[in-house]
């Protein structure tokens, strides 16, 4: 068993060493004691501390109310838990901390002593507030997300909109304007003329179909004139075939086929225009 000296010192040595902060309040409020962790925690000395500062002299200004409350709490209850206090360092750098404490009283109820322990949670604190910080960042990024999503699919659905009214209005007025004339000719034309009357209804039945719509996707930069070309020869018809039709040259109409080619990638490739053309319809 340990002497009496021993002891004393053993008690000391845990007091002043221990891995929290140690601390004592007179009824005054003024500091009576406090550990040399707690004291390197604030950069002080014991001598600027000791019967000198209160714990509103060691906390922020903002959190001076916050002491007021507690200082009644503990005079009454005889205790506090797991209070949060932010100290300001002598060098003005902040700490976190997490305060327990608890009051000692006499026979007749009166306050001799409040003895606290503080956890130093800078570190907790300021991950915390990263985490706060990512969250609010992240929750503004969902909500400009769900914004653009909708302008998105509102835009998507007027395209769709706009796309099948100009398919029905166009589908109309070929119907009603286009095949009668085309029929009209057909009943007066040689078999050859029949024949190629015959190519350009089957290309006008199909403008309003995907086909259609995939060539007219501005990615490809294909002209109007360029457009019905490639209508034409997906039919089947020859170049000379195609510029009979436009009443045109077949210079101009290769000329055509040559930009076609480039404006869809196929420039350097073997890759017959037409077959390459059909693919537009799967």
């Amino acid at each position: 068993m340990k002497n009496s000296g021993n002891h004393e010192d053993y008690l000391l040595d845990f007091f002043e060493h221990a891995p929290v902060g140690f601390h004592a309040f007179g009824p005054d409020r003024i500091i009576v004691d406090m550990n040399r962790t707690e004291l390197d925690m604030l950069g002080y000395k014991r001598a600027e501390v000791v019967g000198k500062k209160s714990w509103a002299d060691l906390i922020v200004p903002e959190e001076i109310p916050l002491f007021e409350r507690h200082w009644r709490e503990i005079n009454v209850r005889g205790e506090v838990r797991n209070l949060n206090y932010t100290l300001v360092r002598k060098d003005g750098r902040r700490v976190h901390v997490l305060l327990n404490a608890s009051a000692r009283f006499d026979a007749s109820g009166k306050l001799l002593n409040t003895r606290g322990s503080v956890v130093d949670i800078t570190q907790r604190y300021q991950l915390a507030r990263t985490l706060a910080a990512s969250r609010q960042k992240l929750s503004r990024h969902k909500v400009a997300l769900e914004k653009n999503n909708l302008v998105l699919f509102s835009w998507l659905d007027k395209w769709e909109e706009e796309k099948s009214f100009l398919k029905n209005n166009l589908q109309k007025n070929i119907e009603e304007t286009i095949f009668p004339l085309v029929e009209k000719l057909k009943r007066r034309a040689t078999p050859l003329d029949r024949r190629n009357l015959m190519l350009l209804e089957k290309s006008l039945q199909e403008m309003t179909g995907e086909f259609a719509l995939k060539l007219m996707d501005k990615k490809w930069r294909l002209s109007a004139r360029e457009i019905e070309i490639c209508k034409m020869l997906k039919t089947g018809l020859k170049t000379k075939e195609v510029a009979d039709l436009l009443c045109t040259s077949v210079r101009t109409v290769e000329h055509h086929r040559n930009h076609i080619r480039k404006k869809l990638g196929i420039s350097n490739r073997a890759a017959d225009l037409s077959e390459h053309l059909k693919t537009f319809s799967l």
